[in-house]
C-alpha cells in the first residue's frame, strides 16, 4: 500500500513539474515573441524618425546662431569689397584696379581658385570601376567635361547645358561629338533645379555675359514680355538621378546606387540644387560634390545666409576638401576619407 501511495505521489509531482515546465516554456516563448514585436517596432519607428529629420533638414537645422555659421557669414562678407560683384574673380579685380594708385601686389588665390577644380579627386571611383559624373553648366565648350574624360576612363559623363544658343555649341563641337559617339557620355538641353519647370530669358540676356544667371528669372516676368525670350528647361535633380539610372528605388526610403561625382557650374543653380539634395536625404548618395559658388543679383539680399547654411548641412555628410567662398570648393563623403584611393 504504501508502495503504491509512493508511486501515486511520485506521479503526481512528475505531472506538476511537466504542466509547469510547459507553462513556462509558454510563457518564455510568449515574452520573446512579444519581445522581437517591440523591437521591431522600436527600429521601425526610429527609422522613420531619422529619415523624417533627415528629409527636413534644411529647414529644422540650420543654426544661425552657433559659432561656425556666425564665423562664415561674418567671413563671406569681408570677401565682398563691393556689394555687385557675383563671385571671386570679379573681387580679384575690383580690387586690383583700387590698388594701382598705391602700388601694392594683391593674392589672387585668396579670392579665386578655378584651378582646384581640375585636381586629382580623392576616392572618385569604387572598386567596381563604375563611375557617372553630372557636369551642370557645360556651357559652349564642355571644357570641364572633357578634362574628366581624359583623366578618368571608366567615367561616364553628363553634359547638361539648358541655354539653346550654348547647347547649339556644344554638340557642334568635334571634340564633344567624338566623345559622344562613342556612346559612352551623354547630353542633354536641360539645367537643375530644385523643380521642374519653364523659365523665360531674353536675348540680351545671353548676349551681355558667357554665362546666363537663370536663379529667380521667374519672378521678374513682368520686366520681359515684350522683349524676346527663349524658353529654358529647369529640372529637378531629385528626378533627374533616378530617370538617368544613377540611382534606383528599394523602397521608399532606401535606394541603390551612387553618383560619383556632381560638379556644379551654373551661377547660382548650386544653391537649389543642393538644398534639395539635403531636403531629400540623397546627398548620401553622391561621392563628391563639387561647386563654383555665385552671388546672382536676384537673390543677392539671402546669399550670405543661404551659403552658409549650405556649409553647415553639407558637413553632416561631408568632409570639405579645400573651398573659397564665390570661388571652387570640394566636398567628400565621410566614409571615403580614410580609404585608399
Amino acid at each position: 500500500m504504501q508502495t503504491c501511495s509512493s508511486k501515486i505521489l511520485t506521479k503526481n509531482i512528475y505531472f506538476i513539474f511537466r504542466m509547469r515546465f510547459r507553462i513556462t516554456i509558454c510563457i518564455h516563448r510568449k515574452i520573446i515573441f512579444l519581445s522581437m514585436v517591440l523591437l521591431i517596432f522600436i527600429f521601425n519607428y526610429s527609422k522613420n524618425i531619422l529619415c523624417d529629420k533627415n528629409r527636413n533638414i534644411y529647414n529644422s537645422t540650420c543654426k544661425t546662431s552657433i559659432d561656425s555659421y556666425k564665423k562664415c557669414y561674418k567671413h563671406v562678407i569681408e570677401l565682398v569689397p563691393n556689394e555687385n560683384v557675383a563671385n571671386g574673380i570679379e573681387t580679384y579685380f575690383f580690387l586690383k584696379n583700387q590698388l594701382k594708385t598705391i602700388d601694392k601686389t594683391l593674392n589672387i588665390s585668396l579670392y579665386w581658385n578655378q584651378d582646384d577644380r581640375l585636381k586629382p579627386f580623392t576616392n572618385l571611383i569604387s572598386s567596381k570601376n563604375q563611375c557617372q559624373i553630372l557636369y551642370v553648366g557645360a556651357n559652349q565648350a564642355g571644357t570641364d567635361g572633357i578634362e574628366f574624360i581624359k583623366q578618368y576612363q571608366y567615367c561616364h559623363v553628363w553634359f547638361l547645358e539648358p541655354v539653346l544658343q550654348f547647347y547649339d555649341k556644344l554638340i557642334h563641337s568635334d571634340k564633344i561629338l567624338r566623345e559622344l559617339n562613342t556612346g559612352k557620355h551623354h547630353i542633354y538641353h536641360i539645367g537643375l533645379s530644385n523643380k521642374n519647370h519653364l523659365i523665360d530669358v531674353t536675348l540680351k540676356d545671353i548676349q551681355e555675359s558667357e554665362a546666363v544667371t537663370l536663379v529667380g528669372k521667374q519672378d521678374n516676368q513682368q520686366y520681359i514680355d515684350n522683349q524676346q525670350k527663349y524658353k529654358l528647361i529647369l529640372r529637378d535633380i531629385a528626378e533627374i538621378l533616378f530617370e538617368f539610372n544613377i540611382l534606383s528605388k528599394i523602397d521608399n526610403i532606401t535606394f541603390n546606387g551612387e553618383l560619383n561625382l556632381l560638379h556644379l557650374n551654373c551661377e547660382g543653380c548650386e544653391y537649389d540644387v543642393i538644398e534639395r539634395l539635403i531636403n531629400t536625404n540623397l546627398t548620401k548618395y553622391i561621392r563628391i560634390i563639387q561647386f563654383g559658388s555665385h552671388r546672382p543679383s536676384t537673390i543677392r539680399s539671402s546669399i550670405n545666409q543661404r551659403y552658409c547654411c549650405l556649409q553647415q548641412l553639407l558637413s553632416i555628410t561631408h568632409q570639405l576638401q579645400f573651398g573659397i567662398p564665390w570661388a571652387w570648393e570640394r566636398w567628400l563623403r565621410y566614409d571615403l576619407i580614410n580609404k585608399n584611393d
